[in-house]
């Protein structure tokens, strides 16, 4: 009768502690994990070709440029064996304010745009490199020369708004 009762205690005091541990975990780690999952699942993906709304904003991507060479007439070169990918976004409606980033993405590697200073062309009159003013904005990425990157990401605040297939 003993043996019955402290199996029936410790499968009782095994169920707390489980129950827990469980809600511990989901206290502890469920915003994190949840702000994880925003930095890896889009708002919305546009295909190629298209236009898409997202963050109160249309999306489309206009050009894509490939480069073999600085496009400053000053400065270092293209590190061997790289290129210096462009794309140009064409955006309307109200910008957030915030400032965006950009990531490009061959389904494996993800590479961050160029910042200022770097190997980027300076964008011509009226276009901005951090989606904090609203019209066209321009990204530039130094790749690998044998990358074929297959999206785009735009992200505010670590959180995707906007994945452009390529």
């Amino acid at each position: 009768m003993r043996a019955t009762a402290l199996w029936q205690r410790n499968l009782l005091a095994a169920v707390v502690v489980t129950c827990a541990v469980g809600v511990y975990l989901g206290i502890d780690f469920g915003p994190a994990w949840s702000a994880y999952r925003q930095s890896q699942t889009p708002s919305v993906i546009i295909p190629a070709g298209s236009s898409g709304t997202a963050g109160g904003q249309t999306w489309r991507l206009t050009s894509v440029k490939h480069l073999n060479r600085n496009p400053a007439t000053f400065g270092a070169q293209l590190p061997a064996g790289t290129v210096l990918m462009v794309l140009e976004v064409d955006r309307s409606g109200s910008p957030s304010g915030d400032y965006c980033t950009a990531v490009l993405t061959d389904g494996e590697n993800r590479w961050e745009a160029q910042g200022i200073g770097g190997f980027s062309p300076v964008p011509p009159s009226g276009v901005t490199t951090l989606c904090h003013q609203p019209g066209p904005a321009q990204f530039s990425f130094l790749l690998p020369g044998d990358v074929v990157p297959t999206a785009m990401d735009v992200t505010h605040n670590g959180r995707i708004t906007v994945r452009m297939l390529l």
